[in-house]
């Protein structure tokens, strides 16, 4: 069954406050750029593309998204993106949020993941999902794309480079799971944590406390490659109201706005 006709993602789909359309493709470039296209075409804002493969997708600084995976079963991954009005005032914490949302589409099929800031979802230390979160205007809109490649089943794909420690959720479950059930878990749970941003109904966001339970950096001493090459080693401490973060490294608090973070093995 397509996951554009999938009941369980119809369902999560019309049920949503910030979902409107969404189409499942094959093979596509980016999710993130098809769906931000999309929108500049004009189409109701809301707009989910998905795909089982990109032959050009990417992650944060452009790196090249590994993603075009043949499981056991069929798609080894499935590329998720998201054109909404960015969440105001809010807007910065999108990343986190997104990370909250890939997390309970895991915990919905029985797997166990963490969050490692800013972008990574974890099962067993190794990661099994990333998130790419972009800005744009549109006809004069601020959106946010929120891009989620997921890996769901790499059960006896041979992995090296970038993806050497990467790990599946049928992997760490030992067994394969439902694309649509993961898919459908996904965007209700993304539409949750919009709601939560955007303050709907009066309520206080929670998003930033949820990321702290849920991050496995926090506390853990780290490594930050910081944008010119400086390195911060430290131990992480907090987040701050901006979702950046804390690094104590004994002779100084720094907030990390940007930056490829290591954690590093107990001494």
């Amino acid at each position: 069954m397509s996951l554009g006709s999938h009941p369980a993602v119809r369902e999560a789909v019309t049920r949503s406050r910030h979902l409107a359309t969404h189409e499942h493709l094959d093979t596509v470039t980016s999710t993130n750029d098809l769906a931000l296209a999309a929108a500049q075409e004009g189409r109701r804002l809301g707009i989910v593309v998905s795909a089982d493969r990109q032959t050009a997708g990417r992650g944060r600084g452009g790196r090249p998204w590994t993603d075009d995976v043949a499981g056991p079963e069929g798609p080894g991954n499935l590329a998720v993106s998201v054109v909404v009005p960015a969440p105001q005032p809010q807007a910065t914490l999108t990343p986190l949020a997104a990370g909250l949302a890939v997390a309970a589409s895991y915990r919905a099929v029985g797997a166990a993941p963490v969050l490692k800031w800013p972008n990574d979802v974890l099962l067993e230390e190794r990661k099994a999902a990333g998130i790419l979160v972009e800005r744009h205007s549109v006809a004069g809109t601020d959106v946010v794309v929120i891009g989620c490649g997921l890996d769901l089943d790499w059960r006896g794909v041979a992995r090296d480079g970038q993806a050497a420690g990467w790990t599946s959720v049928a992997e760490s479950l030992g067994r394969s799971v439902d694309r649509g059930e993961v898919l459908a878990a996904l965007l209700t749970a993304l539409d949750a944590e919009l709601t939560d941003l955007a303050g709907v109904d009066g309520a206080v966001p929670t998003v930033l406390a949820r990321y702290r339970d849920a991050c496995s950096t926090i506390g853990r001493e780290v490594e930050v490659d910081l944008p010119g090459g400086v390195l911060v080693t430290g131990r992480a401490v907090d987040l701050d109201p901006e979702g950046l973060l804390v690094v104590d490294t004994a002779r100084e608090r720094v907030t990390v706005r940007a930056g490829d973070v290591s954690v590093l093995p107990p001494a």
